[in-house]
């Protein structure tokens, strides 16, 4: 069964154009382009049982011939897919489940269609063009399809560019894909056309995205160092991508904290690989993921100026003056870093990094240093993150400013690592590690909070009943935190008496 490797991205009408007539760039050979228009039918039962086993079957007019393709497991994830494909030639119009090569997929395509025989659903109509890539020793084919689907008199642009991995590598995509979709705000495919025509044959519409949580990676003690960080990775790039969208949908603050946490993710599994991974696309890689960090970071730290230091106080406040006002200011804050993130997170910095986030992840397969046991791996990061944790523990009461907010970043890291490689561990023995640290974590967490507030002196600026009130906030945050940080030495002895997992 033949397996397609390609980069699917939505296209505006200026993005056609300029695709079509690109000349290439440095390190890129760019092929002349070819032009076709292609008219394909895709059938299924009544029920559209194939649809239902993730199975699509078109029939299509083709260089005077007619082909039938069926396809399965075409999920998009991350704009990448990595469908099944089974071509056959056909004598008419008519699909023939009989021609389908795989015993597999032929034996549910026949079940399915046992009882109510195939028929048309939808049709897709698609001038496509072709071009032939070179980069390195990788060859790939860049097609942009301009037309539309259509069902029942119902019809739907459709405008998008598949980049296929020919020959080579994963890298040699990716440095393909950089050049030529990395300097434009473009949008990853999120469905493949089947699953356009079908939507559209059923009326389906899009719906707005809520705020994720992480998803465990799951990675077995036996895996290879490849296999299991292309899991944490697939997680990360979920959290991630899943929660831009909520937070590009709505205002709701959980968009951003989860994003925010998600790239943290990221970037402690990017870290975790520097002793494997040496070439120059990992360091662009956690650049990138720093510079998106940053900026989400920076509305997080307005939605817990509001959530987190400015709404507990006033609560409790009996002389309230001045608070409306800083409240006002605090809002008109996080109204402004919402629509600079929402820019930053659509525009070419956003592109370049979801690339990395989709296609980086598969080199790891064509490195062979990730051949070795991933709990071996482990055990080694973790014992290095913990000393670290520890050269700062042990003299914790002593910690200036800046070396309590350097133990902060290692028990995140720490964390974020423990809960990577505890699949590899005893599950139970993990989960006590994580509970204890995650205590300590919540000492510093509040910590970094209280911090941040002098920001309010100002946001608040020269008028006298703002600055009033955020004296009084930051006055009670100082003093709610040196009773806070009374909690963090019995939690640091806690956590060193936990038994170390790895």
């Amino acid at each position: 069964m033949h397996r397609e490797f390609k980069l699917k991205v939505e296209l505006t009408k200026s993005d056609v154009k300029r695709l079509i007539g690109s000349d290439g760039a440095p390190g890129i050979g760019i092929g002349p382009a070819t032009a076709k228009r292609f008219k394909s039918v895709y059938y299924d039962t009544p029920e559209h049982d194939l649809h239902a086993k993730g199975i699509s079957l078109r029939v299509r007019r083709q260089d005077g011939a007619w082909v039938q393709t069926v396809k399965a497991d075409q999920q998009l994830r991350g704009g990448v897919s990595d469908p099944v494909e089974l071509e056959a030639p056909l004598d008419g119009p008519e699909p023939e489940v009989g021609k389908i090569s795989s015993k597999k997929i032929r034996r549910i395509v026949q079940e399915a269609v046992k009882e109510g025989g195939l028929e048309p659903v939808f049709e897709t109509v698609i001038r496509r063009t072709t071009r032939p890539i070179k980069t390195g020793g990788s060859e790939q084919q860049l097609a942009v399809d301009d037309g539309e689907v259509r069902v029942d008199g119902k019809s739907q642009d459709l405008r998008e560019a598949e980049l296929e991995l020919k020959a080579g590598t994963a890298q040699g995509l990716l440095v393909a894909a950089d050049t030529l979709l990395g300097s434009s705000a473009i949008k990853f495919g999120i469905r493949s056309k089947a699953e356009r025509g079908y939507r559209l044959a059923l009326g389906k519409e899009e719906g707005g995205q809520e705020p994720e949580k992480a998803k465990p990676a799951k990675i077995r003690a036996n895996d290879t160092c490849a296999k299991a960080f292309a899991a944490v990775l697939a997680s990360a790039a979920r959290q991630i991508t899943v929660n831009r969208q909520a937070l590009l949908q709505s205002d709701d603050p959980e968009g951003a904290h989860q994003m925010r946490v998600g790239v943290r993710r990221l970037r402690s599994a990017l870290r975790a690989l520097r002793p494997l991974v040496g070439r120059a696309s990992l360091w662009s890689f956690e650049r990138s993921a720093r510079d998106i960090g940053r900026c989400v970071g920076e509305l997080r730290d307005a939605d817990v100026l509001i959530s987190g230091i400015y709404s507990p106080t006033h609560a409790f406040a009996a002389d309230k003056v001045g608070f409306d006002q800083l409240h006002e200011t605090l809002l008109r804050n996080r109204q402004a870093k919402r629509e600079e993130v929402r820019r930053e997170i659509s525009g070419p910095a956003w592109t370049r990094f979801q690339l990395y986030l989709a296609l980086w992840p598969h080199t790891l397969e064509e490195n062979r240093a990730l051949d070795r046991s991933v709990k071996k791996h482990a055990r080694t990061m973790l014992a290095k993150t913990w000393r670290k944790a520890r050269k700062l523990g042990d003299r914790l009461v002593s910690l200036s400013p800046e070396e309590r907010h350097a133990m902060r970043k290692t028990l995140k890291r720490l964390r974020y690592q423990a809960e990577f490689f505890a699949p590899a561990f005893d599950r139970q023995n993990a989960r006590a590690f994580i509970k204890q640290l995650e205590t300590l974590q919540d000492v510093f967490g509040y910590l970094n909070d209280v911090h941040m507030a002098p920001r309010l002196f100002a946001l608040a600026g020269a008028a006298a009943d703002p600055a009033r009130a955020a004296g009084y906030i930051v006055g009670q945050h100082e003093a709610e935190a040196r009773h806070v940080w009374g909690a963090a030495k019995p939690a640091w002895k806690c956590l060193k008496r936990t038994e170390q997992f790895w």
